[in-house]
């Protein structure tokens, strides 16, 4: 059985661990001690604060194995990307170029630098041990954060997004980079990727070309992996594009990995998420595989288990309702998976 929580402090050795095993292209999860130590007081603080409206707060949950207590995965949420740096991207665009004289008429796309989702909610890190990313503990851990979401939506603005990784190596080697950045940076790109996740990212504003890139003047190599998603993240990415997130023309600046967003209200397990009591099984459930969650902020729970809708609430087996530590009668929040 999975359970998914908040973070705590004393699982940062399993964040070092899980960030070293994510390798290179999750800027948002770096492997660097003082960097997780720091997202574990943000996301306790964040939980503790009583927010009108999203700011700078984020959340960082990881996903428990409850039979042997590790922690197998992580996933987060910042509430509102931009709030001290602009947060930049791609936007891929068209250029028209047109001679009436010798009747030619060119749409020729082009990348432009844009901030245009600064100060809205982004998901982030999600990172999974290889020994268990199954589709269960895959999409528990990812739909986890949704749950959250629709239990405190004055947390999180209207609009969510969250970045694919794009396509590198095992080496750092990234054609896009080494086409474009790797020239106004004069860095390698694991290391442009290690900075922007652990330092402030005005270099990136101070460094990167301020007019429209021709994609048709970039390397075969690089044009070819535009928007293409890594193979390690194929799968994180189908549930996120199951949920309703699309494809609107923006990568990342680093490895050109798509950006997918989403209206908050329109994803599938928010619009389908229920409220109300915990009901008590005697025996064993038949019923299908739900996401339930409990427990307010700092005590959110979440996990996956076969339950029974009923008109008085969801009929839950016991050893569920000890996993999130609640009882007959709790109020709980639950959506078939």
């Amino acid at each position: 059985m999975y359970l998914v929580r908040p973070v705590d402090f004393a699982d940062l050795p399993a964040l070092e661990r899980l960030a070293q095993q994510a390798g290179i292209g999750i800027t948002n999860f770096p492997a660097n001690r003082e960097r997780l130590n720091d997202k574990i007081a943000s996301s306790r603080r964040s939980l503790q604060t009583d927010v009108v409206q999203p700011g700078d707060e984020s959340y960082l949950f990881v996903l428990v194995d409850t039979s042997n207590e590790q922690i197998v995965g992580c996933c987060g949420i910042d509430a509102m990307v931009g709030a001290d740096a602009p947060f930049y991207s791609y936007r891929i665009d068209e250029v028209v170029h047109a001679s009436p004289q010798l009747q030619i008429h060119n749409r020729i796309p082009a990348l432009y630098l844009c901030h245009d989702y600064s100060g809205t909610s982004r998901l982030i890190a999600l990172v999974v041990d290889k020994a268990h990313q199954n589709p269960l503990a895959m999409s528990l851990l990812s739909k986890a954060r949704l749950l959250f979401i629709a239990r405190y939506p004055e947390r999180f603005t209207k609009r969510l997004f969250a970045e694919l990784r794009g396509e590198s190596d095992k080496h750092g080697y990234s054609s896009f980079w080494d086409a474009l950045g790797k020239h106004f940076f004069s860095m390698d790109f694991q290391k442009a990727d290690y900075l922007s996740a652990v330092s402030n990212k005005h270099f990136i504003a101070d460094l990167m070309p301020r007019y429209p890139i021709y994609v048709p003047t970039l390397p075969e190599a690089a044009q070819d992996v535009i928007g293409v998603i890594h193979e390690d993240s194929s799968q994180s990415a189908d549930i996120l594009l199951e949920e309703g997130f699309e494809f609107r023309g923006y990568v990342d600046i680093f490895d050109a990995g798509p950006t997918i967003e989403a209206r908050t209200e329109s994803l599938h397990t928010i619009t389908q998420q229920k409220t109300g009591k915990a009901l008590s099984l005697t025996e064993k459930s038949k019923g299908a595989m739900h996401l339930i969650s409990a427990g307010h902020l700092e005590h959110f729970r979440v996990t996956a288990a076969p339950a029974e809708p009923q008109v008085a609430g969801l009929a839950v087996e016991k050893e569920t309702q000890e996993q999130l530590a609640i009882s007959a009668g709790h109020r709980i929040q639950w959506v078939e998976l």
